[in-house]
């Protein structure tokens, strides 16, 4: 299956980090008092450099229309299924490490202005209260065009970067997105 454009932003940051990146890991969901039958999911991205171990999570919305319980135990069930999967199938990275695997949950749909008491603001505490870092794509986004911005300092100097991170570049190197490295200082 393809990534999706969170994920593929995500998988990239992490690559152009120097992270070793493992893109939607099959992960098979067992069965529980709500879902009847052994399911298949997957795990979107698996990011490893050095020590650290992450899970990430995509989601390309979060928003008003969510069923807050169902998605939230969907969302749990995924990183404890992740954790298993990850400490079975790659258990060199975790062993005598309890707790390394690190939990990350990025999507977008967060306001500008917090109500106390929205979607957002419930997946905030719901991410705390488990464990779960939570991002919203414009800080990843933010954080690869700085990223690129500082790795291709010159249009003459180009990696062999793949797709949505060459486009980047261009736009980067052609001032598109310069409002955007300016207000950064890079």
């Amino acid at each position: 299956m393809g990534l999706n454009w969170v994920e593929e932003i995500v998988s990239q940051l992490y690559k152009v980090k120097g992270y070793m990146v493992i893109e939607n890991e099959d992960l098979v969901m067992s069965k529980t008092e709500y879902r009847s039958v052994q399911a298949h999911s997957d795990i979107d991205i698996i990011a490893i450099k050095d020590a650290e171990v992450l899970h990430v999570e995509c989601q390309s919305w979060w928003g008003p229309e969510k069923d807050d319980e169902k998605d939230h135990r969907r969302l749990k069930d995924r990183f404890e299924g992740g954790r298993r999967h990850i400490s079975e199938k790659y258990r060199f990275l975790v062993r005598d490490k309890p707790g390394v695997i690190k939990r990350v949950f990025v999507t977008s749909g967060k306001p500008k202005k917090s109500r106390g008491n929205g979607p957002w603001d419930r997946l905030q505490e719901f991410c705390k209260k488990n464990g779960i870092e939570l991002v919203e794509i414009n800080s990843i986004i933010e954080e690869l065009v700085e990223e690129l911005s500082k790795k291709y300092p010159k249009p003459t100097k180009v990696g062999r970067e793949e797709g949505i991170t060459r486009f980047l570049i261009h736009l980067i190197h052609n001032n598109f997105l310069k409002k955007a490295i300016s207000q950064k200082k890079i």
